[in-house]
């Protein structure tokens, strides 16, 4: 009965979001494996000091399908979140002191990746989190959300997708309340896992038909809105760029010119979701365009409003 009950109040809070999502018409939260066969719990990747463990190399691939329905703008992964097993008695609170994350498009099946890593990885691979520091607290909810540094641009037409994790460093005291994280274990769903207890190996030491359940939050590419004088309640004589303040990495950069010539540079006083300025001050012509800088971490969004990445552009003249 706990169990029904925990995964009840999981696919509530997933629906929660998908219900905030469409009105928003913003981002787009896909859970994988699709919840079917016999849960399951692990203390691997993230819990590895629970079983005394201090550094690990993890992968974990998602079949395509379980993307058929991101919307087509929607091609960005922002954000990975991982659920508390469903056994775990009291909240959690664990520290890894150095891992990394990687994505990838692999052309590598469920319940078929190669025991060597390399075969796994795909050539788009990016390094999505870290090398860092990550705290797991569930304290205030049952779920851990990792906000990536960087974004995946992910097209599910063109492979399945390969959750590639190095824990450098994760010695540390066990917890008295023997955290675990969901997963399930079936050879007929989406997804499945290798792993060694060294994060240099270079050959699997294990595997299985284990998924880590995941939700994963896909961003669009994001927008300028740009508008003059009297509108939307801003002052007269005004130009106007509104543009998501979710994910928070987007940094607006404005040019004279474009091509070889352009040079770009941020507007150092501009913060989403809006920023003006007097049209007498605008001069003849100017681009704008939205980035996401390298290595500039996302933060939380209270809800999901549309994000993106990189290089949109409007001309002013």
């Amino acid at each position: 009965m706990e169990n029904q009950r925990h995964r009840i109040k999981k696919w509530l809070v997933v629906l929660f979001l998908s219900a905030i999502d469409l009105q928003c018409r913003g981002d787009a939260f896909i859970i994988a494996p699709t919840p079917t066969g016999p849960e399951a719990e692990t203390f691997v990747p993230f819990f590895l000091q629970q079983v005394r463990l201090t550094s690990m190399r993890y992968q974990q691939v998602y079949d395509a399908s379980v993307f058929s329905n991101v919307p087509p703008e929607c091609i960005y992964v922002t954000t990975l979140t991982f659920f508390q097993g469903f056994s775990q008695k009291g909240s959690t609170l664990l520290t890894i002191t150095n891992m990394e994350i990687n994505l990838s498009t692999t052309q590598r099946a469920a319940d078929n990746l190669s025991t060597n890593f390399a075969e796994n990885v795909g050539a788009d691979e990016t390094i999505v989190f870290g090398p860092a520091r990550h705290d797991f607290n569930d304290v205030i909810s049952d779920r851990f959300q990792i906000l990536l540094d960087r974004p995946f641009r992910y097209i599910p037409a063109t492979g399945n997708l390969l959750l590639d994790v190095r824990i450098f460093n994760g010695a540390g005291p066990v917890a008295m309340n023997l955290p675990r994280l969901e997963a399930f274990n079936s050879s007929t769903d989406e997804s499945s896992r290798v792993w060694a207890t060294n994060v240099m190996a270079l050959v699997a030491d294990g595997a299985d038909t284990t998924g880590l359940d995941t939700v994963m939050q896909f961003s669009a590419v994001p927008s300028l809105l740009i508008y003059t004088t009297g509108t939307n309640n801003t002052p007269t004589d005004y130009i106007v760029i509104d543009w998501p303040s979710q994910p928070s990495v987007f940094r607006l950069q404005q040019s004279a010119k474009l091509g070889s010539s352009a040079i770009w540079q941020t507007v150092t006083n501009a913060t989403a979701p809006r920023y003006f300025f007097p049209l007498e001050s605008a001069g003849s012509s100017a681009f704008y365009r939205l980035v996401w800088e390298e290595g500039q971490p996302v933060q939380p969004a209270t809800v999901p409003i549309t994000p993106g990445t990189t290089q949109e552009l409007l001309h002013v003249n």
